[in-house]
């Protein structure tokens, strides 16, 4: 069964961080994720979920220092995505979420316009495997996320689900895997149900979002009641977070969002 996790970096974003995991429970979700772990009180937010009983479905691994395609960048790109494991250990994650390129604040810090491509995908592909023996001890699932170029981060190397999943092929490992933004892939590809099908076994987590504007469901373009009951009939029983902005209030966007379940 579908279990609905919160992103509460872009959900209920005017309350203090802990007022929102306490929203989050009393809305309905079933856990919450959040981006960065370096600034939070983890020890804080690991207690309160485990009280509430949420759970947490990702955080992220990358740091806006280090790229995962960068080759120069590999040593200290394992190193924090193992503090990242760590952290995840620590509030009872077993996700971490990362990408090609680093990021601040959403913005890609370099797109390597004038590195060939084959050298910055090589690149990730032998970083993750180096990677993927420490996440495994972990007990850490690292899921590969592909962004949209055309409308939030231009510049991105990695913005096709079919060439994350070459690169996941290629590691190999059970530890390393797909996010599948539905957002982020309705922008750049579309098909969302054929590509689901086509790449379900490596798919681990969801995210979701309409297009365009990025809110609830039911804003925008993409038939969520379509997908989601195909996403059951298929069998998908992980997380779902929704990571969105409300249209117009947070009760408006979880009556949306509750709708699906």
């Amino acid at each position: 069964m579908m279990r609905f996790s919160a992103n509460i970096e872009m959900l209920c974003k005017n309350e203090s961080f802990v007022d929102r995991i306490r929203t989050a429970k009393a809305s309905g979700f079933d856990g919450i994720e959040f981006w960065s772990w370096e600034n939070k009180d983890l020890r804080s937010i690991g207690l309160l979920c485990q009280e509430l009983g949420l759970g947490i479905s990702s955080i992220s691994g990358d740091s806006c220092e280090y790229a995962l395609c960068d080759d120069t960048h590999s040593r200290p790109y394992i190193e924090y995505a193992r503090a990242s494991f760590e952290a995840a250990e620590q509030i009872g994650c077993s996700m971490v979420v990362l990408h090609s390129n680093a990021l601040d604040n959403g913005v890609v810090v370099d797109s390597y316009e004038k590195v060939p491509s084959h050298r910055l995908f090589l690149s990730m592909a032998k970083t993750l495997t180096a990677l993927s023996p420490y996440a495994q001890k972990a007990g850490i699932t690292c899921v590969l996320e592909p962004l949209n170029i055309q409308v939030d981060h231009p510049g991105c190397l990695l913005h096709s689900l079919a060439e994350a999943a070459l690169v996941v092929e290629s590691v190999g490992s059970p530890s390393i895997r797909l996010l599948y933004d539905l957002y982020h892939m309705q922008i750049e590809t579309g098909n969302l149900i054929a590509n689901f099908d086509r790449f379900q076994p490596l798919i681990a987590h969801i995210h979701a979002a309409d297009v365009p504007g990025r809110h609830e469901m039911g804003t925008g373009e993409i038939n969520y009641t379509t997908v989601f009951s195909h996403l059951r009939s298929r069998g998908y029983g992980n997380w779902v977070a929704f990571e969105l902005s409300p249209s117009e209030s947070y009760e408006k966007a979880v009556k949306a969002i509750m709708d699906m379940k």
